[in-house]
């Protein structure tokens, strides 16, 4: 996380001074009691470091994903839990008709699951979350895009920690677009692919992993 927050520091100003402070040990130890497991480490040290943003700046440190605060993270997963719970299994089938995994048993084709726990946002109902229920191929911990329209998932990274190195390499090596919008906010966005959403474009950047 200190990589990324020296590189916001420099680049994005109003999005470094934004990040919240850590939550407590408490605060995570009470989101997973009531999950029913564990978080991984990485995800616990990604919330030591900041507890989300305070929400003043326009967009978000992960590609303009807003980095949602531990509050925030846990109600949009009691969202998608009831989902998950109190859906039938005759209309959940129906909901996981177009549910994919890019690489085959990696990531579990339905719709909704009470063991993806979000941790960055669209304001759209679409996310980042971290994978507690994971396909017969998959890792426990990897990081997943999901959400309403997010039929075909991808694994981003391996674990939150890996999604934040990967970020950060993309940053340093130049492929982020820092534009000025319309309200006067600035965005950050990938320049390859040229896309204004991020998880549009892991559709392209993580392209490889179909039929793998």
């Amino acid at each position: 996380m200190e990589r990324l927050e020296k590189w916001l520091e420099i680049n994005l100003q109003e999005v470094h001074a934004d990040l919240a402070p850590g939550c407590t040990e408490a605060a995570i130890a009470e989101f997973e009691r009531e999950v029913g497991r564990s978080f991984p480490a990485s995800l616990k040290d990604l919330y030591k470091a900041h507890d989300g943003q305070a929400g003043t700046a326009n967009t978000g440190p992960f590609y303009g994903l807003s980095f949602l605060s531990m509050v925030q993270a846990k109600g949009h997963w009691i969202d998608w839990k009831k989902i998950a719970d109190e859906t039938s299994p005759e209309v959940m089938e129906g909901a996981s008709m177009f549910s994919k995994s890019a690489s085959a048993g990696t990531v579990k084709e339905i719709y909704a699951n009470a063991y993806w726990i979000p941790f960055a946002y669209d304001h759209g109902g679409n996310y980042l979350g971290v994978d507690l229920d994971p396909g017969p191929r998959g890792t426990i911990g990897q990081v997943i895009n999901f959400g309403r329209d997010e039929d075909e998932k991808f694994v981003v990274a391996s674990s939150v920690a890996a999604f934040l190195e990967w970020l950060v390499d993309q940053l340093e090596s130049g492929n982020s677009t820092v534009r000025l919008e319309d309200d006067g906010g600035r965005s950050l966005n990938t320049k390859e692919p040229e896309m204004s959403h991020f998880l549009d474009a892991i559709k392209i950047l993580f392209a490889s992993q179909r039929g793998a």
